[in-house]
Parts: structure tokens; C-alpha cells; sequence
């Protein structure tokens, strides 16, 4: 006879909204944005008949109208966050969203992709990615395309956990240029900052790059990551 097995499964969802924390620190106070990591909790016996707790598939189908209402979204104007747009509100406005409650759904947890913090790593050169030694960082923003047709989900307010290369013959003499790259775009909404009235990967690379030549730094790469698929790379051409 087949033991019984008790099993705990994690279903990763993202979503790329906006905010502004009222209760926050001056910057939290800007409106501004996230990629926000969701992690749903499942915990349940495993069918002997398939071998699962339950279907990945069925945890996302769960959820998926109200990740539909967050992604691409200004949380601040979604009824039950107005007051609330806290990774703590947005926990427990999610599970309260749920109902009838599955029998399996544990729990879950939600965090912020980015570091919240500058912290610039520096990665080798990667032959194979075509892509030189380098110095990355995240910041969070807040934009909208404006330019872009109605019912385009990038056409509202939204938000992305943003990573940033950058590459230079003096990786060390550009670290701190990257600093004031950094105080100028995180925690901001990007169509208020000058040359970003329509924030795409594409502008805000070049953006950077025009900064940091205007500054005399012999910038040679830029790349901008808006979600772990997404990426540009600029050249200076």
C-alpha cells in the first residue's frame, strides 16, 4: 500500500503595476512602481491516481482574474488597495479575493524583484550572450506610453523593477555616474522626468547614454530590463 505524502507547491507569478505608499518615506510617497513576485502557496495530499496536489495550471486559473486587474495597473485605483498599497495589503487583498477558498491554497507570498537599494554588481564578459564586462542595477519606476493606441495595457500607468547595464573601458570610473543614473529614475514616474515623456526600453537606454556622453564618460554599452524577458541593448548607434 502507497504511503500518503504530503507535498507544498509554489506557483511564481509577476505582475508590473504602479503605486505610491502615503504612509511611506518621502520617496515611497512618489508615485512609482514594481515588479511584484507573487509567490502562491499550495499544500495537500498527493492524488496516488496523478501524482500531484493539484495542477499548476489550475493554481494559475485560480488567480488569474485578479492578477488580470493588478498587471499593468496603478494599485492606488483598484477598489480595497486605495489605502493600502503595502506588499502586506496587496498579501492580504489577494487571499481575500478568493472565494470559495480551495481546499489547497496555503498561503502566499509577496515581495519586490528589484534591490530597493543601489547596489551595482559587476558580471564579466560573456562571450556567448555577446555582452562585455559590465556593471548592473536595479531601480523602481512608474511609466505610461501615451503614444501607444487605447486598450493598450502599456498605455496605462504601470510599473516595472528595472535592471540596468552599463559598460565602459573604466568600469570603476563609471560606477559613480551610475549612482546619479539611479537617484534620477528610482522611485519616480518616468513621464515626469525630462527627454522620458514616452519611457520604452529604447528611450530610456538612450537616455542614459546621452547623460553619461554629456558627462564626458566613455560610455560603450547600455541595457535596459524591464522583466526577465524583456531586454534592449544599446550601442550608441
Amino acid at each position: 500500500m502507497e504511503n500518503t505524502m504530503i507535498a507544498h507547491l509554489t506557483k511564481t507569478v509577476f505582475v508590473e503595476a504602479a503605486h505610491y505608499n502615503p504612509q511611506g518615506d518621502p520617496a515611497q510617497q512618489r508615485l512609482h512602481g514594481h515588479s511584484f513576485r507573487i509567490d502562491i502557496q499550495a499544500r495537500g495530499t498527493v492524488d496516488p491516481a496523478v501524482g500531484w496536489v493539484v495542477d499548476y495550471a489550475e493554481i494559475k486559473e485560480t488567480f488569474a482574474p485578479l492578477i488580470r486587474l493588478l498587471d499593468h495597473g496603478y494599485l492606488n485605483e483598484i477598489h480595497g488597495l486605495e489605502d493600502v498599497p503595502t506588499l502586506e495589503g496587496l498579501r492580504r487583498w489577494l487571499e481575500a479575493g478568493i472565494a470559495p477558498r480551495p481546499d489547497w491554497l496555503l498561503g502566499m507570498r509577496v515581495s519586490i524583484a528589484g534591490d530597493l537599494c543601489f547596489r551595482p554588481v559587476r558580471f564579466p564578459a560573456d562571450q556567448q550572450a555577446e555582452l562585455p564586462e559590465r556593471i548592473g542595477f536595479s531601480f523602481e519606476a512608474a511609466q505610461s506610453l501615451p503614444q501607444l493606441p487605447e486598450g493598450h495595457p502599456c498605455r496605462r500607468i504601470h510599473g516595472h523593477s528595472y535592471r540596468m547595464e552599463a559598460a565602459a573601458p573604466d568600469l570603476a570610473g563609471l560606477q559613480p555616474h551610475l549612482a546619479d543614473i539611479y537617484d534620477a529614475l528610482d522611485h519616480r514616474f518616468l513621464n515626469d522626468v525630462d527627454g522620458l515623456e514616452q519611457a520604452t526600453c529604447e528611450r530610456i537606454a538612450q537616455w542614459v547614454w546621452g547623460r553619461l556622453k554629456s558627462r564626458g564618460v566613455p560610455i560603450t554599452f547600455v541595457g535596459i530590463r524591464e522583466t526577465p524577458s524583456a531586454q534592449c541593448r544599446y550601442y550608441g548607434e
